[in-house]
């Protein structure tokens, strides 16, 4: 499972999902695990989707203290409808470049003044639960102190699927679903976290002062822009594309991937846009500035206090929207349709990162320059920490530059905020001014580390042949560590057939990864159905070593067999139909620090069946 497309970094150490979460609940006296987990989407659980929620646990009497009694419910099962949902946001505000359609006389000189073209970009998002299509109006609802007509037509500029953004460059002459205009991928449907960005051209009003007049551009017509007035219902029987509306239109059936239902109502939204007159293209960063100083969630960000860059030939990615301020409420995604977007596959943004863990950033730049960039590892709201500059002055002549770093162990865990600045000048810091290049930030999570093991289960030879390649399992986070010895995990996971009469091997591979050492580890594993057990083909091996046989005979040594009668204890769980193989790992198993280091920190058991 490939992580989303966004912007100027790839983090190569982290390509699938690497968290299971798992919540306890003590209810008199019972510790009850519930395997009911939804996926994270914009506006809930996809429509038609499902879930079934099993809850499994044990429980002590008080009066027989140490016994555990293991409980699981009944299954319930609950279908999800279709609910549409939709978000307009602002994504920055330049000055168009000279020559351009109704161009001024100071067209192109980095500062928005009169008779200006000016480009207003908005972001038209997708926050309910299924594809849908997003109506674009052909004017604004209202603009001040310009006008909207002689700069040329609303303009679709990108589209995003929820991992990857496309350029585009539709003309929006007559108000229309997006599934209308021809080059919109996927039929211009919109997955769930997918958006359209649209540019709103404007032309400056003729006599406008600067430092004094203010241009502003409302896209979408709801009662107001307030947070109430956004993603509301789209008025039954009102008449759609009225009033320069922006809202979803459900596909038609099953188009596109979309479920077959439709929502109870369509909705829609709206954002206001302004930019002061007399300001320079700056690119600004994007961290939460809530005010002046730094606190926890507070970061030096807005025009004054915190980074600027002015707009020119060097940035980061493929492009940079020049910025009248900060966006300064940290938004969710970085601004503009081409701003911060050299990110391969995944963007940093909204990543996680675990403390004590090593990983690689690939930055994408645009001209000579220098890389200058920080992570707020203990969330202060500032970069100024030791160990909190994780590039300096790396030197770039324009393409990919590969950064390397390793969270600290120490570090707190939560929300905080990454800074990648691109420029020619060296050494700066997080908030100075720079005469050119780009600032980035980006909202991740940082989580601390536990004490952890991973197992990964293959199968390593039929009817006395071994299987040797390395197969990665797209759905399994376990063998994703980069602390796992090189070529280690050998084996099938899926696809191999055996006849009656072959002999199977199964490994369970096992890593310690956390930021401690682990003890009294014991590892279960129940013989298939329709195989057999092969008796004295328990193994064990760590660090590497040469596996030792075990004894089937619960002794001395670190395992046992057992059949189908012997009663289920933990860590096994399921019906014991066919027996199974128990192993206790003796000694401490330390954490492991790089790949296969150090050797104390892994290894396998692997025993064998035939096949009925």
């Amino acid at each position: 499972m490939k992580a989303p497309t966004r912007n100027a970094f790839n983090n190569a150490n982290n390509t699938k999902p690497i968290w299971k979460q798992q919540y306890l609940r003590p209810l008199i006296g019972a510790a009850l695990l519930s395997t009911w987990m939804l996926p994270a989407v914009a506006g809930g659980t996809p429509a038609g989707t499902t879930i079934n929620n099993t809850a499994y646990g044990s429980f002590e009497n008080p009066a027989n203290a140490g016994t555990a009694i293991p409980i699981q419910s009944n299954t319930v099962t609950l279908t999800i409808s279709e609910v549409a949902g939709i978000s307009v946001s602002n994504q920055g505000v330049a000055e168009a470049p000279s020559g351009v359609t109704g161009a001024g006389p100071a067209q192109g000189d980095s500062v928005i003044g009169s008779d200006d073209v000016v480009y207003f970009t908005f972001r038209i998002t997708n926050i309910g639960n299924d594809q849908t299509q997003f109506f674009i109006p052909a004017a604004p609802a209202s603009v001040t102190n310009a006008a909207f007509g002689t700069a040329g037509p609303i303009r679709i500029v990108g589209y995003n699927d929820g991992t990857t953004t496309t350029s585009l460059g539709i003309d929006v002459t007559t108000g229309a679903a997006t599934g209308t205009f021809a080059g919109i991928p996927n039929g211009g449907s919109v997955p769930v976290n997918g958006y359209i960005d649209v540019r709103v051209p404007v032309k400056a009003g003729a006599s406008l002062v600067a430092g004094t007049d203010n241009i502003t551009v409302v896209l979408g017509n709801t009662v107001s822009q307030a947070p109430a007035n956004q993603n509301v219902q789209l008025v039954s029987g009102g008449a759609f594309g009225a009033g320069n509306d922006v809202y979803t239109q459900d596909n038609v059936g099953t188009a596109n991937g979309d479920f077959a239902g439709s929502p109870a109502f369509e909705r829609e939204a709206s954002s206001s846009q302004t930019t002061p007159v007399g300001t320079a293209n700056l690119d600004y960063g994007d961290a939460p500035d809530a005010a002046a100083g730094t606190a926890t969630g507070d970061y030096e960000t807005a025009a004054g206090r915190g980074p600027s860059h002015v707009v020119g030939a060097i940035y980061l990615g493929t492009g940079v929207d020049a910025e009248t301020s900060a966006f300064d409420d940290g938004p969710t995604e970085d601004n503009g349709v081409v701003v911060n977007n050299g990110v391969t596959t995944p963007s940093l943004h909204a990543q996680s990162l675990t403390a004590g863990q090593s990983y690689q950033l690939d930055v994408t730049t645009v001209g000579t320059g220098n890389i200058n960039a920080w992570i707020d590892f203990n969330r202060n709201g500032n970069f100024e920490d030791p160990d909190e500059k994780i590039a300096p002055d790396v030197a770039s002549t324009g393409g990919v530059e590969s950064i390397t770093f390793t969270v600290p162990f120490n570090a707190v865990a939560g929300s905080t905020y990454a800074r990648f600045r691109y420029s020619t000048q060296t050494g700066l810091t997080s908030t100075t001014a720079a005469p050119n290049g780009e600032v980035e930030d980006y909202n991740i999570t940082l989580v601390a580390s536990a004490p952890a093991l991973r197992l990964v289960k293959r199968i390593t030879s039929i009817g006395g042949t071994a299987i040797t390649a390395i197969n990665n399992d797209p759905a399994d986070a376990n063998d994703d560590s980069t602390r796992w010895p090189a070529n280690y995990l050998q084996g099938s996971f899926t696809g191999a057939t055996a006849e009656p009469g072959q002999a199977v091997d199964y490994t369970i591979y096992f890593l310690s990864d956390g930021n401690t050492p682990i003890n009294q580890v014991r590892l279960c594993d129940l013989v298939p159905d329709n195989t057999t057990y092969v008796a004295g083909s328990l193994r064990l091996s760590q660090g590497g070593a040469a596996p030792v046989t075990l004894t089937d005979a619960a002794d001395a040594d670190a395992g046992e067999s057992f059949n189908n009668a012997a009663a289920i204890t933990a860590p096994c769980t399921g019906i014991n139909t066919d027996g199974g193989v128990r192993v206790n790992i003796p000694g401490t198993l330390a954490n492991a620090t790089g790949p296969g280091t150090p050797a104390s920190a892994y290894g396998f058991i692997r025993f064998s069946v035939t096949v009925d």
